[in-house]
């Protein structure tokens, strides 16, 4: 009997392999994964897609701050997280604007990121 986050019609070592089958590059990716399984549960390509971009424009934390609520659905606010040694830079609403060292100047960032909200935003 499948388990309940396993597929009807697959084995229990089909899921386990599954990843592990999937094409190198771009097809391999976490996202495309996910896609292949919301495809495979019944949607279709573009409400797959568009499920997936709903799921990551809501807010990530697990336990918000009322006070400070996080949002991805809205605005152009310059996003800095810090990754493995490196301080990584976004718009708010997804659009990746680089990366640099810890030590350097923020102002890295904000060319990028005026020349999004400002030429590349739809402003109407």
């Amino acid at each position: 009997m499948p388990s309940p986050t396993q597929h009807p019609s697959r084995s229990s070592e089909e899921e386990d392999t599954r990843a592990g089958s999937q094409p190198a590059g771009a097809a391999s990716t976490a996202r495309a994964e996910i896609l292949a399984v919301l495809e495979d549960a019944g949607y279709n390509a573009a409400a797959a897609a568009e499920l997936l971009g709903r799921a990551y424009r809501e807010p990530q934390d697990a336990d918000p701050d009322p006070d400070f609520l996080e949002t991805l659905a809205g605005g152009h606010a310059l996003i800095v997280q810090y990754g493995d040694c490196e301080l990584h830079a976004a718009c708010q609403c997804g659009r990746r604007l680089g990366m640099c060292a810890p030590d350097a100047s923020l102002d890295t960032f904000v060319p990028g990121w005026e020349r999004h909200t400002n030429t590349e935003v739809s402003h109407g």
